[in-house]
């Protein structure tokens, strides 16, 4: 570039025509010099701004991927599912430069603290955010946040906007879509031909071992959405799937065997988190339009609405009904942890309402009917759930909930509870789908049976679509009955239980399967979670977890702990916490019981609660010490609630549940984050039947020939038409990435 110059710098010395000649030469290389200077200027300043531009890019996209990083962290990090769109709503309050009360970014009533002006590179970034739904009350009830993160780069006065719109939500898991799912390894073993049928998708996020098994089935199409009754995009037609390997399926028989519905290495699916019910509690006091009345305080007497849950008293000759939350009610007082909370909503004794944590849901005489979400435990002394003040000693035993549920049951709903769910000897639907599964029509839908069948139901879109829409109006009328059929979801914080856990027979099988190494359920798995595979930290007998830091530290720089957490708590659902309780778990044990349930020796991740009558007594500070109290004032005490249909309110788990429980169907929705374990032997019809999903971490259950797991196909994309409130995970979903400002 300096050679340019030099015709401007002639030696002025030269005189005569020769300096004309001179002139003229001069001032055309000038001219010729000029010309190029102007080129290579331009030339310059192009590449100079393009360097920019590239920059410029690089720091913006540097900010919005810090960003959403951020965003993606600390929701992961937030237990309390009701609470995680509050960081977010009102834009981001710890983050970014939100838009102060003028609404108009880049003034001074701006609010913001990490993310203004961060040096990167020559320039620095500034985040600003907007969200929609603007209010937490609303981003609530629509189950999703979209944050729409702008990232705009500096560079000398220079500047590039990136934007992109991420949305935070809570879906219906999607665990649910499956016959069959375990968090863990999948087993199907040793089973004859014509002994197991499945009905819908065997999965599992690790290994699907299918060994010496020969299992007949037709999987359930996985769809790219549900809007209504639209099954849109077919995604593939289900089968067996396996986040690792399918092993040994070399028996199976139907749409398992052909290799185009064998998925090995999917995507692993998350297990929906019940350590903290403060969403579901919501959830059940709004249904139907629940309001906390005028006081403005929930759980007291003039709260109106909510889902309901009737149950019949054999002593008082009618219905008790109960809403909402069963046990955490504060009671007239609006005191928690008060000796009114037992009242129930009314604040009276002694009536039909008054409650407690641990409830027996006996349908054999009338049926249980349930309308919405219900959920039955009590977050402890403190008020806050998922607490120490919620478990026993050993750590495996929780205290502040427990459902025994037998008989049938009628309605649509869910019932979540924070211990452990007891079923002794089945449950069944009064109004079961009919028919049971899809079939080929005509109608479409219609044409399978209307009970369990080994018969291989229709998969065909359009067959699954026209058997979610059959109700009893459909032609000709009382005919079919599946959108107005029975559906209940059971849902445990902690482990269900099949049949007479307290000593029946085959129960030391179920105990050798629960202290499998392959089986493995301590927290002590290594980064995948999964037993055996001799990864990263798996059996160092160190609990791999992080804790809560302070301002920036292990929490995405958001700062933000959750109430009842403190600085150097466990993140709950960190590392090696798979159950997401922010406690280590040892392997689950139903351990040596007495006659009613209460550990005789040792721990039990089975046992009853202690102390347990009406509710928990916790007017002396001490649950597992203090005496029950005898709340419905007949004198008698049972480790439970009150209503057994027969009246009495003294029984041995052996009065209940047979040895072995021998039924045809147990209808219903099952899932933990923990173990599915028991003995159940197939009833009169011959069939022993799982109808709904079969979910949990690890199982550990004997059944007999001939046994069938069947999707209910109502569950397809959360069943969001229907009365269930399936458990949800969190979800991120990015979607939009643009540049805004083009330079």
């Amino acid at each position: 570039m300096n050679g340019l110059l030099a015709p401007r710098c002639h030696d002025r010395r030269e005189r005569g025509s020769s300096l004309l000649v001179v002139m003229f030469v001069v001032a055309g290389l000038t001219l010729v010099g000029l010309a190029l200077l102007a080129s290579s200027t331009l030339g310059l300043k192009s590449t100079g701004a393009n360097r920019d531009d590239a920059e410029l890019l690089y720091i913006a996209q540097s900010g919005l991927e810090r960003m959403i990083g951020d965003v993606t962290c600390s929701l992961a990090g937030q237990p309390n599912l009701d609470r995680i769109f509050d960081n977010y709503v009102m834009l981001h309050l710890t983050h970014g430069r939100s838009r102060g009360p003028d609404g108009v970014a880049g003034t001074a009533d701006d609010s913001g603290r990490d993310y203004v002006d961060v040096p990167h590179g020559r320039g620095s970034y500034t985040i600003d955010i907007l969200t929609f739904p603007p209010t937490i009350d609303q981003a609530r009830q629509m189950e999703f946040v979209d944050m729409n993160i702008q990232s705009t780069a500096t560079i000398a006065g220079r500047k590039k906007t990136l934007s992109s719109v991420v949305r935070l939500k809570l879906i219906p898991s999607r665990v649910f879509d499956n016959a069959y799912f375990m968090n863990n390894f999948g087993w199907m073993s040793g089973w004859s031909c014509g002994s197991l049928y499945v009905h819908g998708n065997l999965r599992a996020n690790g290994d699907l071992r299918l060994y010496n098994s020969c299992v007949r089935g037709r999987g359930t199409p996985y769809f790219e959405k549900v809007i209504g009754n639209d099954l849109i995009n077919r995604i593939h037609d289900g089968g067996l799937i396996a986040g690792r390997r399918i092993l040994g399926a070399t028996a199976v028989q139907n749409d398992f065997a052909l290799a185009a519905n064998q998925h090995e290495f999917q995507e692993i699916i998350p297990m929906p988190n019940l350590s903290d019910l403060s969403l579901y509690v919501r959830v059940a006091r709004e249904w139907n339009g629940g309001t906390e009345g005028p006081d403005g305080i929930w759980g007291t007497p003039d709260d109106t609405g909510g889902s309901t849950l009737r149950v019949w008293d054999q002593g008082l000759g009618r219905y008790r009904t109960y809403r909402g939350c069963i046990g955490c009610n504060v009671g007239p007082d609006g005191i928690w942890n008060t000796a009114d909370d037992f009242y129930g909503r009314d604040g009276l004794p002694n009536t039909d309402d008054d409650e407690s944590p641990f409830m027996v849901l006996d349908g054999r005489i009338q049926p249980i009917i349930i309308d919405g979400p219900i959920v039955i435990g009590s977050p402890g002394p403190d008020g806050i759930w998922n607490t120490d003040d919620e478990w026993d000693a050993s750590g495996l035993r929780p205290m502040t909930g427990a459902v025994v549920i037998l008989g049938s049951i009628s309605g649509q709903g869910s019932i979540y509870t924070s211990g452990n769910i007891y079923l002794p000897n089945g449950l069944s639907y009064v109004a079961p789908p009919r028919p049971h599964l899809p079939g080929a029509g005509p109608p479409p839908g219609a044409g399978y049976p209307n009970s369990t069948s080994t018969q291989l139901a229709s998969m065909a879109t359009d067959d699954i679509e026209g058997w979610r829409a059959l109700d009893s109006s459909t032609p000709p009328a009382g005919t079919y009955r599946v959108r107005d059929a029975d559906l209940v979801g059971l849902f445990a914080r902690e482990n269900i239980i099949l049949g007479r856990f307290t000593g029946g027979s085959a129960w030391g099988v179920v105990d050798n399967w629960l202290a499998d190494p392959d089986n493995e359920s301590e927290e002590d798995l290594g980064v995948d979670d999964l037993p055996n595979t001799g990864d990263t930290n798996e059996g160092n007998n160190v609990w791999d977890v992080r804790v809560y830091g302070a301002d920036g530290q292990n929490q995405c720089g958001s700062g933000l702990i959750p109430a009842g957490y403190s600085v150097g708590d466990v993140i709950p659902g960190s590392g090696e916490d798979i159950d997401g309780d922010a406690r280590y778990d040892d392997t689950i044990r139903r351990g040596s019981l007495t006659a009613q349930g209460i550990p005789s020796s040792g721990s039990s991740s089975f046992a009853f609660p202690e102390n347990i009558n009406d509710r928990l007594d916790y007017s002396g500070g001490n649950p597992n010490g203090d005496p029950p109290l005898d709340t419905d004032g007949d004198g008698l005490i049972w480790r439970g609630s009150p209503l057994w249909t027969d009246g009495a309110t003294n029984h041995t788990w052996a009065q209940v549940a047979p040895d072995p429980p021998a039924i045809d169907s147990l209808h219903a929705v099952l899932y933990t984050n923990h173990a599915i374990a028991g003995v159940q032997r197939r009833g009169p019809s011959g069939f022993l039947e799982f109808y709904g999903a079969f979910v949990a971490r690890v199982e550990a259950t004997v059944g007999s020939a001939t046994t069938v797991f069947s999707h209910d196909p109502r569950l397809l994309g959360g069943a969001k038409d229907f009365g269930i409130y399936l458990p949800r995970e969190k979800a991120i979903e990015i979607r939009s990435w643009q540049e805004i400002t083009p330079d």
